[in-house]
C-alpha cells in the first residue's frame, strides 16, 4: 500500500453503506439453493454408482462440489445475463483499499479466537463428518485443504454475502439481514460438525464478522480474503495432522 492511498484510507471517515437494493428477491435465491442441490444430489448419485466405495474419499467429495458450483454459478450467469448485469461485480467482487496482509491477519486472528471459544464452550470431541471425509488419505487432505483456503471461500462469500445477504438487508435491515445470513451459513456447516451446536454458534459468529466486513467494504472480496484468513489456520492444521500421521497418499 502506498503512503498516498495509506493517508487517504486514515482520513476518510468509515461509515456503513446503504441498505442494497438487488435486483433480484426470494424467488430467485430458492432458485439457485434448489439447482445447487439437485445439482450436488444428482453428481454424487453419479460418482457412487461409477466409484463405489472410492466416491467416499475427501477428494471426491470435492469435486462433487465443486460440479456443482459449476453447474450454480452457470445458473447465475445466465440470470445476470437476462437481466444485463455483470455477474462478480453485482455480487460485490470489487477492488478493497485496506491491504491484503492485514485482512488475512485478521482473519487469522479471528479463527485463534474461534477456536478458544470453542474450547470455554466445552465442545465435545467427536468424530465429525468432515473428518471421516478426509479417510486417512494425504491426497484428500491435500485437496480439501487447497479447496478449503481457495475456491471455498471465494464461492461462499459471493453466495452467502454476495447473494444472499443483499436480499435479506435489504427486507430486513441491515444488522437483521447480515445475522440471518450468518445464521444460514451456520447452519449450512453444522452437518460437517456432526450437529455440535457449539460449532455452529462459533462458525455463525464469523459469519457474522465476514457479513460485518461485506456491508462495511462494500465489497465481496474484502470478506472473502478475511474467511481466507480464517480458514488458513484450521485447514493448514489439518495438512499438518495427516503428514504427521503418515497418512497414505493414495487411500487406505
Amino acid at each position: 500500500m502506498t503512503p498516498e492511498l495509506r493517508s487517504a484510507i486514515e482520513h476518510t471517515p468509515l461509515v456503513l453503506a446503504e441498505p442494497e437494493e438487488p435486483f433480484w428477491g426470494f424467488g430467485e435465491v430458492l432458485t439457485m439453493a434448489a439447482t445447487f442441490l439437485i445439482t450436488l444430489a444428482l453428481v454424487a448419485g453419479g460418482f457412487s454408482g461409477l466409484l463405489k466405495d472410492q466416491a467416499r474419499l475427501g477428494y471426491w467429495q470435492v469435486i462433487e462440489e465443486s460440479l456443482a458450483y459449476a453447474v450454480l454459478f452457470l445458473a447465475l450467469k445466465l440470470l445476470f445475463f437476462w437481466a444485463e448485469k455483470p455477474l462478480f461485480r453485482s455480487l460485490g467482487w470489487i477492488p478493497v483499499a485496506f491491504g491484503v496482509q492485514e485482512m488475512l491477519l485478521l482473519g487469522i486472528l479471528l479463527s485463534a479466537a474461534s477456536s478458544v471459544l470453542l474450547l470455554l464452550l466445552h465442545t465435545p470431541e467427536v468424530h465429525t463428518p468432515f473428518e471421516k471425509m478426509l479417510n486417512n488419505d494425504l491426497a484428500s487432505r491435500i485437496v480439501i485443504t487447497v479447496f478449503g483456503i481457495t475456491l471455498g471461500p471465494v464461492v461462499e462469500e459471493l453466495l452467502f454475502r454476495g447473494f444472499l445477504q443483499p436480499v435479506l438487508v435489504n427486507a430486513a435491515g441491515t444488522f437483521p439481514g447480515i445475522l440471518i445470513t450468518s445464521c444460514f451459513f451456520g447452519a449450512m456447516h453444522l452437518s460437517q460438525n456432526a450437529g455440535m451446536w457449539q460449532s455452529g454458534l462459533v462458525i455463525t459468529l464469523a459469519g457474522f464478522a465476514f457479513g460485518l466486513m461485506r456491508h462495511v467494504m462494500g465489497s465481496t472480496r474484502a470478506s472473502t480474503i478475511l474467511h481466507i484468513g480464517y480458514n488458513s489456520l484450521p485447514f493448514a492444521l489439518t495438512l499438518l495432522q495427516g503428514l504427521a500421521q503418515g497418512a497414505d497418499p493414495i487411500h487406505k
